[in-house]
């Protein structure tokens, strides 16, 4: 009678992987040779399992390789693993296009990143195609996953029949795909004297057949002695040998791997429900990137283009995570804190415009521990806008046209000395604003999309979050307060309240925080607002920028010069128009108002993205929302001081001046602006505070 397996062939969706050099290549030990024949399974339990009419061979496969490697190693009662986890891992990190979501196969480079980035779980704790939520006990798949690391992993030459042999050796196992042509098909219709020793019946590949994943157990003079994911009633109770010939005609990919060792703190981070601490209350999150992303995850959102929550990468959101950060992290927080029953502090941290996700994640790393150990709730949202790439990449190809063209005797390199500052903010003027259109598109969206991580975050955290239970603060970096604008206009309007807002030189335009946080600053619904950002003279020094075409100065003044279309406009975070907004305020907002200019009292940083990454400023952030008093006294402008907008000057014509009032006004009369008051500095400890330093960890 046909099977299933002879009746509907199952898919076959694996893609190759593509060329790495990273990749480190197998090289086999010398010792004695191996036997001429080997099996893996005869002395173990592990048998075939059976993915049914899903795509997930790559899991399946992976899994059924663990679970060999684990009862090698003795360690059977942890077997078997979740092949389901292993394939989520390997569709989020795989390189090819389509969304995680679907169900469309992978490569196996994919399933061995996720392996090596979270560990796998046991199969119990993840039984379907859809990722579980979160819970925080001893059933929560991402946490059991740490007990199961990933150890030395090497690429295998398919070519390579003799390296093949002495991996299966060392090892027990090895992880291969290969185009699965039609004589497949045949190991589901077999009768019971066929299936003891069955070979997969070589054919050639038909230009519609797929890739397939699978374990590889053992070999004899035929071939290899392949466990396939059809299921037992497959081949030799999943079992078949695939001829040399077949294998070098349609082979993929091939990979040998090792179980990581469970250190103590692998151990450790599996049983802490939350951030660890130790005895004295301080947080501990390990040094080892791989492991500080897993123990900093829960408390970032990640979004993608449009605010939409990261289905890839490091640090995966789903809605259920969001639930779990703002009801059960905040749970365990409190109990951790001792803060059952009182007002808690929770902190949004929103990073700037220059950051991919590696960067991003080295600034959660610094901010998440330091705000928690703090009695501080920290929630962050990564937002992945790698403004700095993009725009160095474009800066390349424009460099290349100008080099192109012929050029005086003088040489362009001397011409780049005398005018270089203007000509890039003209040359990038076009695609920089294009680029910087999109990066302020999405930050809005973070809090106008339907389905954004601020709207999740919202609807999650009502009640929970709620004034009388919680005071909310906002800390922006660069062009997240651009994206914080945002959230305190949409927020706010909702009925939120802000006890403080702190942006690190703020990238937004005047006119939008005049627009979206200010009228809330008057109505009492943002209590306190703080700023830092650089003196003007360390403005005009920034290196920051100087790999885009050698710019000499700050992005703040890139981006007011020539990223908004080629028109001077007014940023917050430049000293100069920060102090002319703030000369504009009425006396009872301008109280509640501070900033510090750095490198001073309230920061040492000497560049723009320098902020985020600066002791002081932590120190001085977290002070401001504990309501503590910061070393220095803060630029305080009056109605009589205040200095006005510089002169205003558009690059390819007139250009309109941000106002208070009426958000676009009329040229600058061109008179000079006053000069800001100096803050003074009080001498203090050598880190700005009073009061000694917590050692760092």
């Amino acid at each position: 009678m046909a099977t299933a397996a002879s009746r509907r062939p199952f898919r076959r969706p694996v893609v190759p992987d593509r060329l790495d050099l990273r990749d480190r290549p197998y090289t086999p030990p010398v010792g004695m040779a191996p036997p001429a024949s080997a099996n893996s399974l005869q002395r173990l339990r592990v048998r075939a399992l059976n993915q049914e009419d899903t795509s997930a061979c790559t899991g399946f496969a992976l899994s059924m390789c663990v679970n060999i490697l684990l009862h090698r190693a003795g360690r059977g009662d942890e077997a078997p693993v979740s092949p389901f986890m292993l394939y989520d891992m390997a569709r989020r990190y795989d390189e090819f296009p389509g969304p995680v979501s679907e169900d469309s196969g992978s490569s196996l480079r994919g399933a061995m990143k996720g392996w090596y980035k979270h560990g796998v779980c046991g199969r119990d704790f993840w039984r379907a195609l859809a990722m579980p939520p979160a819970t925080l006990d001893k059933t929560d798949w991402w946490l059991d996953a740490a007990r199961r690391p990933l150890g030395a992993y090497y690429r295998i030459d398919t070519r390579s029949v003799s390296d093949m042999h002495a991996a299966i050796h060392d090892v027990g196992v090895i992880y291969a795909s290969a185009i699965c042509h039609a004589g497949w098909d045949d190991g589901g219709a077999l009768r019971s004297a066929q299936r003891r020793g069955w070979a997969i019946p070589p054919r050639k590949a038909a230009p519609d057949d797929g890739g397939h994943a699978f374990a590889i157990v053992g070999y004899d003079r035929r071939g290899f002695l392949i466990l396939n994911s059809w299921g037992p009633e497959w081949g030799d109770d999943g079992l078949a040998v695939l001829t040399y010939d077949d294998w070098l005609d349609n082979a993929m990919d091939c990979w040998v791997a090792q179980l990581g060792v469970p250190t103590e703190q692998h151990l450790e981070i599996a049983r802490s429900a939350s951030l660890r601490t130790d005895a004295g209350g301080a947080v501990c999150i390990a040094a080892d990137p791989v492991l500080r992303n897993r123990e900093i995850a829960p408390f970032i959102i990640d979004m993608e283009n449009n605010g939409e929550l990261s289905r890839t990468g490091d640090f995966r959101t789903q809605e259920a995570d969001v639930r779990t950060l703002v009801v059960d992290h905040l749970r365990e927080f409190r109990k951790t804190h001792g803060l059952e029953r009182d007002v808690v502090d929770i902190a949004i941290y929103a990073h700037g415009g220059l950051t991919g996700e590696d960067t991003a994640a080295k600034t959660a790393a610094k901010w998440i521990p330091a705000l928690y150990q703090q009695r501080i709730f920290p929630i962050f949202l990564m937002w992945e806008t790698d403004l700095f790439s993009t725009i160095a990449n474009r800066c390349r190809d424009l460099i290349a046209q100008l080099t192109a063209e012929p050029r005086p005797t003088a040489g362009l390199r001397d011409q780049l000395r005398r005018f270089w500052n203007t000509r890039v903010e003209r040359t990038l003027a076009e695609p920089g604003s294009w680029i910087w259109d999109e990066m302020k598109q999405n930050a809005e969206a973070i809090t106008r999309h339907p389905r954004s991580g601020a709207r999740i975050l919202y609807e999650a955290g009502r009640g929970i979050i709620a004034p009388g239970q919680a005071r909310l603060h906002l800390i922006g970096h660069s062009a997240g307060a651009i994206v914080h604008s945002h959230v305190v206009q949409a927020l706010a309007a909702a009925g939120w309240e802000f006890e403080t807002i702190t942006f690190m030189a703020p990238a937004v335009r005047v006119d939008t925080f005049a627009e979206t946080v200010l009228p809330h600053l008057q109505t009492m619904r943002v209590k306190r607002y703080h700023q830092l950002h650089l003196t003007e003279e360390m403005e005009q020094q920034d290196p920051t920028c100087r790999p885009l075409c050698g710019y000499g100065r700050s992005l703040l003044y890139l981006v007011s010069e020539s990223f908004e279309h080629g028109q001077r406009t007014s940023i917050l975070g430049l000293e100069k128009h920060y102090g002319a907004m703030l000369g504009g305020l009425p006396a009872d907002v301008r109280s509640r108002v501070a900033s510090w200019s750095a490198p001073m009292a309230g920061s040492m940083s000497t560049t723009h993205g320098g902020f985020d990454d600066d002791d002081r400023a932590l120190e001085t952030v977290i002070k401001l929302i504990r309501n503590q008093p910061v070393a220095g006294v803060p630029t305080a402008v009056g109605v009589d001081q205040a200095a006005s907008s510089a002169p205003t000057r558009a690059l390819d014509g007139p250009e309109p001046v941000a106002t208070l009032e009426g958000g676009v006004g009329a040229r600058s009369s061109g008179r000079a602006a006053a000069t800001l008051p100096r803050p003074v500095i009080v001498r203090g400890d050598r880190h700005g505070g009073a009061g000694r330093r917590r050692r760092r960890r």
